[in-house]
């Protein structure tokens, strides 16, 4: 009798130590699926792509690619005729005809607007001010008292840059690429510098 209790006994106690065990490999992989996931999610913050900066929201996230082609340009936009052609401007963005629609694009050099789009990111640099939005740098000019497009001046230093610039890689350095000119990503101002690779 003594024998078989201590049987049962033992037979308790083995199988109390396998549900102990099963129940604590369980919650280890549960601890390593999350630590991997974390870890993820971590790296994506870290190694995102150019525009989704940490600190702050990509503040261009909700505005048309250049390129993006419409039926009928927005409402309340404005027509802007420079060198024959009829272009729309609205909220900061450009359109211009396109095959009897419109397609985003960014302004020639020259063009002028009255009044900024909102939410400009300003900068001074060699002593002229530039008002800068959406990969477009605009300057007063004061005889007119309205804002021509410029040209991006080299040494400039932005905030954000638009979805279709490109990441290059130059001679072991990552360069982006926008519209012919090259910017570099300055971590610890969390700012864009338009620079020459070449130098």
């Amino acid at each position: 009798m003594k024998k078989r209790n201590l049987f049962r006994t033992s037979l308790i106690i083995l199988a109390c130590i396998c549900i102990s065990n099963f129940t604590n490999a369980q919650k280890v992989k549960l601890k390593k699926k999350k630590v991997h996931h974390n870890t993820n999610v971590k790296h994506k913050k870290y190694h995102a792509h150019h525009h989704k900066h940490l600190n702050r929201p990509y503040r261009y996230s909700n505005l048309p690619r250049c390129g993006t082609i419409i039926n009928v340009r927005p409402h309340n936009g404005n027509l802007i005729a420079f060198r024959g052609v009829n272009y729309h401007f609205h909220n900061g963005i450009w359109y211009r005809p396109y095959k009897k629609k419109f397609i985003v694009f960014r302004p020639v050099v020259g063009i002028r607007i009255k009044t900024l789009p909102i939410n400009c990111y300003h900068f001074t640099i060699r002593n002229r001010k530039y008002h800068y939005y959406y990969g477009t740098y605009y300057a007063l000019v004061p005889k007119t008292n309205e804002y021509e497009v410029f040209q991006p001046p080299l040494g400039a230093k932005v905030d954000e840059l638009p979805d279709d610039c490109k990441e290059k890689n130059i001679n072991g350095e990552t360069y982006y690429e926008l519209d012919e000119t090259f910017y570099s990503y300055i971590e610890s101002e969390d700012l864009y510098q338009i620079v020459d690779p070449q130098n």
